[in-house]
């Protein structure tokens, strides 16, 4: 609009010196007057030229008129609200839907240094750049009266039943620096909720590689093995699949690929009494249209090490360390805003700790994302299995900040004797609805969980998640 009204006024301006030199000189000198219009001219391209230069240097506007802020994705109302567990994408196979920079806190953590290198370039090769990531999750929860899992100094039987709470469970700082072009930096501060919220550093490691130039890449430092999707929870809950068998944070190195939207890891690890270990795993995740689907797979050699509790005790039933591998499979499907899914994980030993058999976990879920009042809102439902597990902890979905679980069956480190048995879960339901509320970096979810465990017990959460990405 300011350049349009510019060159009117121009245009009037030179029409009104013609008409002035006209009146009062009706004989002036002809070659005076084209003069002044040839300069007028000159001035109006120099207008136009300023103006497209300014145009060229403005921040992209989308087809809504928002602009895209680099570092926290896009407002657009067609961006597709996609399911997500403790503010994570649950599935590679939507690891790329966002426009722009994806929010580092939103980053799945099983992928989450293939995550960082996919944006790097967005950056300077100096650049250095924080995020945030905070989450809160009031509750309520009710149910069977169930012996827990001692915490802290506690003593004695602890049980777990009914309650509410007000619990912020997440507050995190991702700081990543780019220290060249082939070497990018990054560290994550955490508050542990269950600790008085003590901050800890819960990823720090340096990566080598740069996507745009070669599709391999290499990683050390402390960060998420990846291993697994482990899909089937809400926006708080986990799956089963993700508690009994999704890796923990431990000091790593990987070489990986990832090139066409397959992506392969082998990660190099050492076990709690200090032997090797390693963990392979491949994912996959492609669009034709509005088709798409995304497949996944690992193999972790031996789960002692991995930083999983579950993983752990299953290990040690005794006084000496039990190898036990693990395999993982997931899938998902989705068509426009609809979309299935299917997981499955499994030892490949046997254990006292697992009535001698293979201990594994499922589940299947399906969902949708219309758009309502403007903006795409997620529902999601999933039925959790498990099998063999009764002796493994999972936690419990209330009392978020305390982090409680069902007991593993030992009473101490040189009681090895199943007191409580039949009191892991063996079949969970989780149902949830969350859409982004102000802008799309504020994430509201509304969950349903219920647990149900070998005894015949049971339990059910209500949960309203809110989750802040900046």
């Amino acid at each position: 609009m300011l350049k349009k009204i510019t060159l009117a006024m121009l245009a009037a301006s030179a029409a009104t010196a013609v008409y002035a030199q006209d009146a009062n000189t009706g004989s002036a000198d002809n070659q005076s007057v084209q003069a002044q219009i040839a300069e007028l001219k000159k001035e109006i391209a120099a207008l136009q030229a300023s103006q497209e230069a300014m145009a060229k240097s403005a921040p992209t506007q989308t087809q809504h008129g928002s602009v895209e802020s680099v570092g926290t994705g896009t407002d657009s109302t067609d961006h597709v609200t996609v399911p997500t567990n403790m503010g994570q994408i649950q599935n590679f196979l939507f690891s790329d839907v966002h426009d722009g920079v994806i929010p580092m806190g939103m980053l799945s953590s099983s992928q989450f240094a293939l995550g960082l290198l996919k944006q790097r370039n967005m950056y300077s090769d100096r650049a250095l750049v924080f995020g945030g990531y905070l989450e809160a999750d009031p509750q309520v929860w009710n149910g069977s009266k169930i012996v827990r899992n001692n915490v802290g100094t506690e003593t004695g039987v602890q049980t777990y039943q009914s309650g509410k709470g007000l619990p912020i469970t997440t507050a995190n700082l991702y700081v990543a620096a780019n220290l060249g072009r082939y070497v990018t930096a990054e560290t994550t501060l955490a508050a542990d909720p269950s600790d008085g919220y003590k901050v800890n550093a819960q990823d720090a490691f340096v990566m080598f590689g740069n996507l745009d130039d070669f599709p391999l890449y290499a990683t050390v430092g402390k960060n998420r093995l990846a291993f697994g999707s482990f899909s089937g929870g809400g926006p708080w809950t986990g799956s089963l699949t993700q508690m009994l068998f999704r890796p923990g944070r431990v000091n790593n190195v990987s070489l990986a690929y990832y090139k066409d939207g397959l992506s392969s890891n082998l990660t190099l690890f050492q076990t709690d009494d200090h032997t090797s270990d390693f963990v392979y795993a491949a994912f996959y995740g492609n669009e034709i249209g509005k088709l798409a689907y995304g497949i996944n797979g690992g193999y972790v050699y031996n789960v002692s090490g991995t930083g999983n509790s579950s993983f752990n005790l299953a290990t040690n039933p005794g006084p000496s360390k039990t190898r036990i591998g693990a395999v993982n499979f997931d899938t998902s499907l989705a068509y426009d805003i609809y979309g299935v899914g299917a997981g499955w994980a499994q030892t490949t030993n046997k254990s006292d700790m697992t009535n001698n058999g293979y201990a594994g976990a499922w589940y299947v879920q399906a969902g949708f994302s219309p758009e309502i009042y403007g903006r795409s809102t997620n529902f999601n439902i999933a039925y959790n299995g498990a099998y063999n597990t009764n002796n493994l902890p999972i936690t419990l979905s209330g009392n978020a900040d305390k982090g409680y679980g069902t007991t593993s069956g030992a009473t101490s480190s040189n009681n090895y004797k199943v007191i409580y048995p039949g009191s892991g879960v063996d079949k969970m339901i989780v149902a949830s609805a969350q859409r982004p509320f102000f802008t799309e970096n504020v994430l509201i979810g509304l969950e349903y969980a219920y647990m149900h465990m070998y005894n015949n017990q049971h339990t059910n959460a209500y949960t309203l998640d809110i989750s802040v990405y900046f």
